[in-house]
């Protein structure tokens, strides 16, 4: 996956094993991450090796090893592959040798905390974990790595930057603490399916949630058993959400449509018709809590983007007052994922299986390089690894397993039932 994302002044990319901070109108880098060859997570080989040690030091008295070896141990994940050798049997012939493929450690979400002072980044393949930076102007300095049991699917900070939410492919929502590094994950709640999205609102009062069950999910925190409401109306995979006020959140879905509520009252508020399913969602305040500019990326359209402005008119009255649709050459690379600036969209994406950086204006939707550059874009997808011949091919994730697999038995019931009262009124009639 290439996560992209603007927060004044910088310009965050991260793809393969780097973190990218660039200045999106001059040539300057203000840093670059790049992944520790070794994460310092245990693999279930280790794990296993040292569990009989461990019972016979536990029976013998020793103490018991400390809160962090245990998480390490308990959420241990994939490291690395390589080849099985054959093993010996009794009869001195050998089992066959399994293959496991090495599935290279990438990137998969990027998160600055509201103060700015903290940077967390999830990863995917060999090793899954949450890597928790230390973010200055020139630099960026690594405070802790921990494992993830399940690759992650969202990312949120609180408010106030003291801790961190990740939610997994199966639907769990954890809390990791940005203080106190070492302390142990708190489960806070959990879904039936992915989360694709969440929110923590300003107030920490509540956590929001979407799925791939259409649901929208508003719990209390930090009684994160107790469910506020819900937001319900969708009927395809919600994929984004938007925190609009202190009441108002806005979602997009594989629906085809945008929608504002009150997640308070668990009530909607408008439902605007898209062209196409909705697989991401970004919206910036143009007049703080009054207007904001929504874009929505779709799906397997002739149009890639639409641009949104949409308007509060009164609490509870809310419209779209005017449409843009950019096609950015949909169907001639995959797009995976966007940002807005002030007057430019940027959109990666796939080409001949390498990662493509493109630039849009905001007004015309056409491809531009004016304020772009010269060399800009081919400096970060050269600092990105993208140019390199040897680096693995980038596919984007296959969206289309967001979607619902329907089954109509009904339809296969009704014709089995038509051919056999055709087939008994023949036997009458012969």
């Amino acid at each position: 996956m290439a996560t992209i994302f603007f927060t004044e002044p910088e310009l965050v990319v991260g793809h393969g094993r780097r973190v990218l901070f660039v200045n999106p109108d001059d040539m300057q880098i203000f840093k670059e991450i790049e992944l520790p060859p070794d994460l310092g997570l245990k693999t279930p080989a280790q794990v296993q090796a040292e569990a009989p040690s461990s019972a016979v030091e536990q029976g013998s008295g020793s103490c018991p090893p400390d809160g962090n070896e245990q998480q390490l141990a308990t959420a241990a994940v994939a490291a690395g592959g390589g080849v099985k050798q054959p093993e010996a049997t009794a009869s001195g012939s050998s089992s066959a040798a399994t293959i496991k493929v090495e599935v290279p450690t990438a990137v998969q979400n990027v998160a600055y905390s509201p103060d700015g002072q903290l940077l967390a980044v999830t990863t995917s393949g060999g090793q899954k974990a949450l890597l928790l930076y230390r973010s200055r102007p020139e630099n960026a300095r690594l405070l802790s790595a921990r494992p993830l049991a399940r690759a992650a699917s969202a990312l949120r900070f609180c408010s106030d930057s003291s801790s961190v939410l990740v939610t997994d492919k199966t639907g769990d929502c954890y809390q990791y603490d940005c203080v106190e590094v070492e302390a142990t994950p708190r489960l806070l709640l959990g879904h039936l399916s992915v989360v694709y999205d969440i929110l923590w609102t300003e107030d920490q009062q509540h956590i929001i949630t979407c799925d791939r069950d259409d649901k929208i999910r508003v719990t209390n925190y930090p009684a994160t058993f107790d469910i506020h409401s819900y937001c319900l109306g969708h009927r395809e995979f919600v994929s984004g959400l938007a925190l609009l006020t202190d009441q108002h959140i806005a979602s997009a879905s594989g629906d085809k449509t945008l929608r504002v509520w009150n997640y308070i009252q668990g009530k909607e508020l408008l439902l605007h018709e898209l062209p196409a399913p909705a697989v991401r969602l970004l919206v910036r305040p143009l007049e703080p809590e009054n207007v904001f500019q929504a874009a929505v990326l779709f799906y397997d359209h002739v149009d890639a983007l639409g641009l949104y402005r949409l308007e509060r008119s009164s609490d509870e009255s809310w419209s779209i007052t005017a449409t843009q649709l950019v096609r950015a050459e949909a169907g001639s690379w995959i797009i995976s994922n966007f940002t807005l600036t002030e007057n430019r969209i940027y959109i990666t994406g796939a080409e001949n299986e390498r990662l493509s950086l493109r630039v849009y204006d905001m007004v015309t939707g056409q491809r531009t390089s004016s304020g772009v550059p010269e060399g800009w874009l081919e400096m970060v997808l050269e600092r990105l690894g993208a140019t390199d011949k040897h680096a693995p091919p980038f596919i984007p994730e296959d969206l289309s397993v967001w979607f619902k697999k329907r089954f109509d038995n009904v339809s296969d019931y009704l014709e089995r039932k038509k051919r056999r009262i055709e087939e008994q009124q023949q036997q009458k009639c012969g």
